[in-house]
C-alpha cells in the first residue's frame, strides 16, 4: 500500500498522537512518542520515497538534507495546522555504527525512522553526556532546538523523515495558555491515546 491508499483522517490521527506529545513536551524536553494509529502503508510509502530521494543526491554522504516532496506533505500540513507554524520535512540517513551523524536544525526536529531503527544520542544544553535511546520504525523522536542530536543506523544505514518546525515563543500578555503559541480549539488534532515517555537519564 502506497501514500495514494492513505486516508486524510488516518493521517491526522497519526499526527494528533505526534501533536499531544508537542503540547506537553515542547520547548522543555526530549520525548519518545509511539503513535498507535499508524496508517498502513504511511511509512513504507514514505520509505520508498526516501530511498530513491536519498539514492538521487550526494547529499546525505555529505550529512547535508535531502528535500522531501509531494508524500510527506499530508503529514506536515496536519501538524503544521496544529501548531500554527510552517513545518518543513526532510529526509537523512543515519550512517551505520558510531560515531554517527549530527542532525541540526533551526529549530525543533520530529525525528521518524521510515524503514529499520536507529540508535539516537540526545544531549540537553545542560547535560555533558548524551541520553542514548534506540528509535524503532513509527517511533517519532522530538527534539527541541538547542539540543544535539546524533543518529546511527545498526548493522545498515536507516533512512529518516525529519520535521523541523520554529521553536516556541513567549506568549503575549492576556493570551490563554493553549500547549503552544496560536492554537485554536478547533485546530487540536485529536489523538488516539498514543504512548509519550520522556528519555530518562
Amino acid at each position: 500500500m502506497h501514500n495514494a491508499d492513505v486516508t486524510g483522517g488516518d493521517i491526522r490521527t497519526y499526527a494528533g498522537d505526534i501533536a499531544l506529545a508537542l503540547s506537553v513536551h515542547r520547548g522543555h524536553s526530549a520525548a519518545l512518542v509511539w503513535p498507535e494509529t499508524e496508517p498502513a502503508g504511511l511509512l513504507d510509502g514514505l520509505a520508498t520515497r526516501a530511498a530513491a530521494r536519498i539514492a538521487a543526491a550526494a547529499a546525505p554522504a555529505r550529512g547535508e538534507p535531502v528535500p522531501a516532496g509531494q508524500e510527506a506533505e499530508p503529514l506536515a500540513g496536519f501538524l503544521g495546522g496544529a501548531l500554527e507554524r510552517p513545518v518543513t520535512a526532510f529526509y537523512t540517513c543515519a550512517p551505520p555504527g558510531p560515531p554517527g551523524r549530527r542532525i541540526t536544525a533551526d529549530g525543533d526536529l520530529l525525528i521518524v525512522p521510515v524503514d529499520r531503527g536507529c540508535d539516537c544520542g540526545v544531549q540537553p544544553p545542560e547535560r555533558p553526556d548524551p541520553l542514548r535511546m534506540r528509535l524503532h520504525k513509527g517511533e517519532v523522536l522530538y527534539v527541541p532546538r538547542g539540543f544535539r542530536l546524533t543518529v546511527s543506523g545498526r548493522q545498515c544505514a536507516a533512512p529518516l523523515l525529519a520535521l523541523a518546525f520554529p521553536p516556541l515563543a513567549a506568549p503575549e500578555a492576556g493570551t490563554p495558555d493553549t500547549g503552544w503559541p496560536g492554537a485554536r480549539p478547533g485546530a487540536l488534532l485529536r489523538s488516539s491515546g498514543s504512548r509519550i515517555r520522556t528519555p530518562a537519564p
